[in-house]
């Protein structure tokens, strides 16, 4: 449980699939906190479909241990951090809504949870080593399924925007679930749609798919049909997970995760 040492903080992002298989996703968060520290966790649908009390990210927190620390807002449901208190203070934390769509198609109301749109927003935090040097912002955003990559992309600009308006442009990470779906040149598609990140100088490098059709174990029907299919090998892997920082980034990293139909996905970010 030693955190990581010097100024320099092991930052990962995961989409929790809604917690449905919990208990193996948190044997692989202690697992990368014994072997590579984990000072800093962005979650995406922190949230029990059943509902039921508390939260994904309280027994999260519980399992790392007494010094690890969670900051979430009522009024943006799903997003949450996990952070060890030992090396990261939360200075400040914000919400900020995001392009709403106005209306879901035929098709995507079959797979999405509810039915309808929803609100999003992103979760932002400013942070402070507590081994000294300036100020970090850390973003934790979950972009629509629906209305395509265009719309995605107003999200993401709305984001950097909102990191902007605060002064945390200079030096920020901004971690998440970014959705970009594409049927060919993915790795592209998900470049063009961080562009907004890229023009304040963030970048996530990695091109390894993060996320699989066939592991989507929730209850709508295009999900169940995407894991049978994966039964008989057919699948479209493809990367949405990203730690987009323009922060010194000098080791990444990747965990295969069967109990989500995302993977983890970390970088140790200098911080100094």
């Amino acid at each position: 449980m030693t955190p990581t040492s010097g100024c320099s903080i092991l930052v990962a992002t995961h989409n929790l699939m809604h917690g449905l298989r919990l208990g193996s996703l948190i044997s692989t968060y202690v697992a990368l906190r014994d072997a590579q520290g984990l000072d800093l966790l962005c979650l995406q649908e922190d949230r029990f479909l059943s509902g039921g009390d508390g939260l994904p990210s309280a027994q999260i927190a519980t399992a790392l241990g007494p010094d690890y620390q969670i900051v979430r807002d009522a009024a943006c449901p799903g997003l949450a951090f996990v952070h060890d208190a030992r090396t990261l203070t939360c200075v400040a934390r914000a919400i900020e809504p995001l392009p709403r769509l106005a209306a879901l198609n035929a098709l995507e109301r079959l797979y999405i949870v509810g039915g309808k749109t929803r609100q999003k927003h992103v979760l932002l935090a400013e942070m402070r080593a507590r081994d000294g040097g300036p100020p970090f912002a850390a973003a934790s955003f979950h972009l629509d399924t629906a209305g395509g990559n265009p719309h995605r992309a107003t999200q993401v600009e709305a984001i950097a925007a909102a990191l902007g308006a605060r002064g945390w442009q200079q030096r920020f990470v901004a971690c998440g679930d970014s959705n970009a779906f594409a049927w060919r040149r993915q790795p592209e598609a998900l470049q063009r749609l961080l562009a907004p990140f890229a023009a304040l100088g963030a970048a996530d490098p990695e091109t390894s798919p993060t996320h699989y059709f066939a592991r989507q174990n929730e209850p709508k029907l295009p999900h169940r049909i995407g894991v049978l299919l994966g039964k008989v090998g057919i699948d479209v892997p493809r990367r949405y997970d990203v730690v987009c920082t323009n922060l010194p980034a000098p080791e990444r990293g990747q965990v295969v995760t069967p109990d989500s139909d995302h993977d983890l996905v970390w970088a140790r970010i200098a911080v100094g």
